[in-house]
């Protein structure tokens, strides 16, 4: 028996669009043999991200999480970590010369995939998707915090 598509418009059908995104870029991510904090964590590297508590503060992922995927950057040799002078408790990341092949390979292939397709849509739309994912998160996240309270 065949389910019925969600009705455009409804709650329903834009989680299922947001898992189908996220379905999507964990296949990514394991095509080159990561987990997704792994691959998210080599994302922000690339981005100019230098520390694991920023890159914690980025993704909205805990310190745990971020850190158990360094240990797993580390252990395949595509990071490593380095003191920072001014703060010995502050590890800087660097990634290592297999890392920075593995980074230009995977990760940036990636990301150029991901230009090409958002490309493929009209300006008008790649506005409103961007304008409109904003609102939702911003409303999202305030009904979130009052209800925190």
């Amino acid at each position: 028996m065949q389910k019925e598509p969600l009705k455009d418009g409804t709650i329903e059908a834009y989680r299922a669009g947001y898992k189908d995104l996220d379905r999507i870029w964990s296949v990514l991510s394991k095509t080159c043999g990561l987990s997704d904090a792994e691959y998210w964590s080599l994302l922000m590297i690339r981005e100019g991200a230098l520390t694991q508590h920023e890159i914690s503060e980025r993704l909205f992922m805990s310190k745990q999480t971020v850190n158990s995927a360094f240990r797993q950057l580390v252990k395949k040799g595509l990071v490593r970590l380095k003191a920072q002078e001014d703060n010995l408790r502050v590890k800087q990341i660097v990634l290592t010369e297999e890392g920075e092949r593995f980074s230009r390979q995977y990760i940036d292939d990636m990301l150029r995939l991901e230009e090409r397709v958002w490309m493929e849509l009209p300006a008008e739309e790649r506005v409103l998707l961007t304008r409109l994912t904003r609102k939702y998160n911003g409303l999202l996240n305030a009904e979130l915090q009052k209800h925190l309270k």
